[in-house]
């Protein structure tokens, strides 16, 4: 797969999107089947891309393009991940395919996305899927989801069993950070408004529309250096998101560099988490990844770097006793368990 050539391709074809084109990062995720998404960053499976042709790469980096523009990763909070993503793949698919493009056969289409919003699509695909008591394998899947969940896992005294679980942290000293970070959270509206391309789309021009989008209550940076173990990073996670219940939150991974976000809105998104990284920390490549649309930014680390900067205004939640003094934002120490006995939290404003 050639990345540039296809970048190329796309900037001659549409001349609107190369400034899109330059700015969008490209990652690769060699998970992936064989193209996604998270609303800025689009991912790709070098390994799967091989089995398509050049024509239809160019059109799976095009389709990603589309999501990106018409904001359908943000336009999809709260709706069923599976139906969402068919209603959505299923317009631009449609649009594309007006404008001259020859899909791979994998595609999914829908003649209703000719005419259809992919909100309206989503809806008609909504109301075709099976209901509970209509689906052979409901049984199976109840019986799957209690054996998942076992009862020392619950506290019935913290509401739903998403709450319950994400409310466990085993550690002392993070479960008190949990709950001081409480006080350091900014309120911030669940939805805002902009101008967001529409859903045609003519020689490459994009009609738009006045419309909300969901607003990420947080951002949150972990620390995936060797010296942060992957389940301390998970519960910390869990309890950011247990205290902004169903509110997005966006979490990324850092060491050397930036390893892009992930949109958290469920339990089994936090299980599904990838952490990457490994071996050393650059803060400055860490805080430069905030998007600046999210009211609340948080870092978790354990602070054994040099500080970057640049000012930014962030909670650092730091797991260990070395000192830090960032510019700007304010300090959370989370004492290890050998500590936990000398002092409660201590809080730092710089």
């Amino acid at each position: 797969m050639d990345l540039n050539a296809i970048r190329q391709e796309l900037a001659e074809r549409y001349p609107q999107w190369a400034p899109l084109l330059s700015t969008v990062a490209f990652r690769e995720a060699p998970t992936l089947e064989p193209a996604d998404n998270d609303g800025r960053t689009i991912y790709y499976n070098a390994r799967r891309m091989k089995y398509y042709t050049p024509a239809a790469q160019t059109f799976l980096v095009a389709q990603q393009m589309l999501h990106v523009q018409l904001a359908h990763d943000q336009r999809g909070a709260g709706k069923d991940k599976a139906l969402w993503r068919r209603a959505s793949d299923a317009v631009v698919n449609a649009m594309l395919r007006a404008d001259g493009f020859t899909l791979p056969e994998d595609s999914y289409l829908r003649p209703e996305a000719e005419t259809l919003s992919a909100e309206a699509l989503y809806e008609l695909l909504l109301a075709e899927a099976p209901r509970p008591e209509e689906d052979p394998d409901r049984e199976d899947a109840e019986t799957e989801e209690t054996e998942d969940v076992r009862p020392d896992e619950l506290d019935q005294s913290a509401g739903d069993k998403t709450q319950a679980r994400a409310r466990q942290i085993e550690d002392p000293g993070l479960a008190a950070a949990v709950a001081g970070l409480r006080e350091m959270l900014e309120p911030t509206m669940d939805l805002d408004f902009d101008w967001f391309p529409g859903e045609t789309i003519r020689h490459g021009v994009l009609g738009y529309d006045f419309r909300p989008y969901p607003v990420a209550r947080a951002e949150i940076l972990l620390d995936t250096s060797a010296s942060v173990a992957e389940e301390l990073l998970r519960a910390f996670v869990r309890g950011v998101k247990a205290l902004l219940q169903d509110a997005v939150v966006r979490v990324g991974c850092f060491d050397t560099q930036f390893y892009g976000f992930q949109e958290i809105r469920s339990e089994e998104d936090i299980d599904r988490l990838e952490l990457r990284g490994s071996g050393g920390t650059n803060f400055n490549a860490a805080i430069s990844a905030f998007s600046g649309d999210a009211e609340n930014q948080i870092i978790f680390t354990d602070g054994y770097a040099e500080m970057p900067s640049q000012r930014c205004d962030a909670v650092w939640v730091v797991y260990s006793s070395s000192p830090i003094s960032p510019k700007g934002g304010r300090v959370l120490y989370v004492k290890p368990k050998e500590e936990k006995e000398k002092h409660e939290i201590e809080f730092l404003i710089t």
